[in-house]
């Protein structure tokens, strides 16, 4: 999975959001996700940070696995 991929999926699932993603370690399956998206207003930085999770966690361990890990940052 690339970069374009993964950002399209966070974004296609929070409207009016951005993605940038970073590829932490040249394998293509751990990311850093810097996430802005006016949603987050008003909430935690814990639940921030979940609602990116539920997205990508289907291409995690519980889905096909083609993520391996994600280090995610929010802002509103």
């Amino acid at each position: 999975m690339d970069a374009d991929t993964v950002s399209e999926i966070v974004t296609s699932k929070l409207d009016g959001s951005s993605c940038k993603v970073t590829d932490l370690t040249g394998t293509l399956d751990h990311w850093g996700l810097e996430v802005t998206w006016p949603g987050f207003e008003g909430m935690t930085l814990m639940q921030q940070h979940k609602q990116v999770l539920e997205i990508v966690r289907p291409y995690m361990s519980e889905g096909d696995s083609s993520i391996h890990a994600v280090q995610i940052s929010t802002k509103s």
